[in-house]
């Protein structure tokens, strides 16, 4: 299945999906560091800038991806995708604020445990974004099913 396609969610996967969240995420975070790094070097950015600039790239990365096809690279790399509750699509708004309360899910420092704790306190394995958002993660359904 392409990237830029939205796939059909496989409802009740959320509570078996959390390594692969885990993974996704890292998948992302690199993504993002390389186009920042290579963004940053080109445009001949100082650190404090390069910062700023890192950060608004990983808030659009998430929001654009999430709210176009419900996933990101590492989230189709690994077969997850973002639904509301009912299943339905996350659309931009969800995915804003599953988006911004990202920031606090992984306050610096935490190494994302504020996030990674709400996930597994919670029955449908949601983080704080999840839960304003309405959103869960799970299993993107086989390949050629699109929403």
């Amino acid at each position: 299945m392409a990237l830029f396609e939205r796939p059909k969610p496989q409802m009740g996967t959320q509570g078996d999906v959390v390594p692969r969240r885990v993974g996704a995420f890292l998948v992302d975070l690199i993504v993002i560091s390389v186009v920042g790094g290579l963004l940053t070097a080109a445009l001949g950015i100082e650190a404090l800038a390069s910062g700023a600039l890192l950060t608004l790239l990983y808030l659009l990365y998430f929001i654009g991806f999430e709210g176009a096809y419900g996933r990101t690279p590492g989230k189709h790399l690994l077969g997850l995708v973002v639904v509301t509750e009912r299943g339905e699509p996350c659309e931009y708004r969800a995915a804003t604020i599953r988006t911004l309360l990202r920031l606090i899910d992984g306050l610096p420092g935490a190494l994302y445990l504020v996030g990674l704790v709400a996930i597994y306190l919670t029955d449908d394995r949601q983080r704080l974004g999840d839960l304003a958002a309405d959103t869960v993660v799970v299993r993107a359904a086989d390949r050629g099913e699109r929403l």
